[in-house]
């Protein structure tokens, strides 16, 4: 059945269907509304449907949902960062779980190709994680699909959320053999976080911190777990050499993704021991980090004193440097931060919308609009019989200044697209990808004082991995949640403007 056609259908008596959010292995997946409830909140609803409907296979797929739906229940009690159960029943022959919904995003939209975690960072997501996984070891239970996807950054309080637990995946692969005997034909986990003994239907609590330490990896290196390189003698995987990592940290990370089993952590309370055991690096950037007792000696005293006076020394002669160069800077112009320049051209992956040349020289607007209201002229083309503008157009807002060219579905922004921002804004331009006519995966802001940031963008906001650079090319780069860099709350991706972001929606043209 068309998993779209479930949407508006009411299941149970209580649960209206709202939004279709995806198809796996296990089923399909939808954000629902419990009418039962004063206020009708929102819910996740996960549909499972065993292969076939012989009596054999339902039997066992009654008995293990029960089983995994009391699992479910049992964790989501234990810890606030597990989805909580709300309920499960079945419905022509087809079993439902209801959980919790969690504002956010999962941390695709942190971890990118192309761009590498600082090694301070990686600790601490790694922290994060094994903290939730531990209340599940503890239980004896294995997750069995731990990879960026199953793993939610909330928004309310910005905690890693673990979701979408494997084991009761295995009720859409129950099959018979023609000896009658029941098993699953799916393989549980994800190619690339998933260990070998697990590949083998034979996981244990380790096979989790297998998939944690290749977060990890990928995260260090900027690779996806696809493009590791294997050892063809003993099957562990190399990549040291793809990042700058202290010795401390790889070989945690190493023994988190050891190929036989019996040499890892065995659970997340002995990894995230481990990991909490790593000492921070000294460095300028951490220096409000180093425990004032261990500069009661006089020399080390001395010494940082003069490491300190050389920092702001050199800082003063940069920022007098930059001034004699653009001495025309307007005085409202943000400070250039010229710390640890690097060749930002290299160091950033090409974005996904950067290969669509056709948006850095957006059209200009001539001729009859395909349509056209008191609020704007769209330029493209619109279904004449459901009045939805698909594929790619030009709109053109009469009052405000702004401009959008991309693509469009179902009248919205969606896909690769560039909004250009009016005259009287500190933003020139953003050019990346859409959803839902938000900004929502990889793209770029472009101010108009030459300044950019490069990343991440959740729900039109600077969320997840992405890099600050200046107009003289120097950079800050790291991890920014709503709009800001985290640890340096002053600067902001966007400085004083918020962009307006305009309902597209045609409507109004019936």
């Amino acid at each position: 059945m068309d998993a779209h056609k479930l949407i508006n259908t009411v299941i149970r008596k209580r649960y209206r269907i709202l939004q279709f959010l995806g198809s796996g292995s296990f089923g399909d997946t939808y954000i629902a509304e419990d009418i039962d409830l004063p206020n009708h909140p929102k819910c996740v609803v996960k549909q499972l449907k065993p292969k076939t409907s012989e009596q054999e296979v339902m039997l066992v797929a009654r008995r293990l949902f029960e089983s995994e739906a009391r699992t479910l229940y049992h964790l989501g009690n234990l810890s606030n960062q597990i989805p909580k159960l709300l309920a499960h029943f079945e419905e022509n022959g087809e079993f439902y779980l209801v959980q919790e919904l969690i504002e956010g995003c999962d941390l695709t939209v942190e971890i990118i190709p192309g761009m590498k975690w600082g090694e301070g960072e990686v600790i601490k997501l790694l922290q994060e994680i094994l903290q939730v996984l531990m209340v599940v070891h503890q239980e004896n239970i294995i997750h069995r699909d731990i990879k960026p996807q199953n793993l939610m950054r909330r928004s309310s309080d910005h905690k890693i959320i673990l979701i979408d637990f494997g084991a009761v995946k295995e009720i859409k692969g129950l099959a018979a053999n023609t000896q009658g005997q029941v098993t699953s034909t799916i393989a549980i986990g994800s190619s690339g976080y998933m260990p070998n003994e697990q590949a083998n239907s034979k996981p244990k609590l380790c096979s989790d911190i297998y998939a944690v330490g290749v977060i990890g990896i990928q995260a260090l290196t900027g690779k996806s777990p696809h493009d590791f390189q294997e050892d063809p003698h003993n099957g562990e995987i190399i990549w040291r050499n793809e990042a700058n990592v202290s010795k401390e940290l790889a070989d945690v990370l190493t023994k988190m993704v050891r190929y036989n089993f019996s040499q890892r952590y065995q659970t997340a309370s002995e990894a995230l021991q481990a990991l909490n055991s790593l000492k921070p690096k000294f460095s300028l950037q951490n220096i409000n980090l180093v425990s004032w007792q261990s500069l009661l000696n006089w020399k080390v005293m001395l010494t940082s004193i003069l490491v300190l006076l050389g920092f702001v020394f050199s800082r003063y002669l940069v920022n007098s440097n930059n001034q004699n160069d653009h001495p025309q800077n307007p005085p409202s112009s943000p400070p250039i931060i010229a710390e640890s320049p690097t060749n930002t051209v290299e160091k950033l992956p090409q974005l996904p919308c950067d290969q669509d040349q056709q948006l850095f020289s957006p059209p200009i607007a001539e001729g009859k609009p395909a349509w056209e209201n008191s609020t704007y002229k769209y330029y493209g083309d619109i279904n004449p019989k459901t009045k939805e503008a698909n594929g790619r157009g030009l709109m053109v807002f009469k009052k405000n200044g702004f401009q959008y060219y991309g693509d469009f579905k179902n009248n919205k922004r969606h896909g690769c697209g560039r909004l250009s921002y009016p005259l009287t804004s500190d933003i020139n331009y953003y050019l990346g990808q859409f959803q839902e006519d938000t900004f929502q995966g990889l793209g770029r802001l472009k101010l108009k004082n030459q300044n950019e940031y490069i990343g991440s963008f959740v729900n039109n906001k600077c969320q997840g991995m992405g890099v600050y650079v200046f107009r003289d090319k120097t950079e800050k780069s790291g991890s920014w949640y709503e709009d800001k860099l985290e640890g340096n709350k002053s600067l902001s991706c966007k400085q004083s403007s918020v962009p307006i972001i305009l309902n597209l929606a045609f409507l109004n043209i019936y």
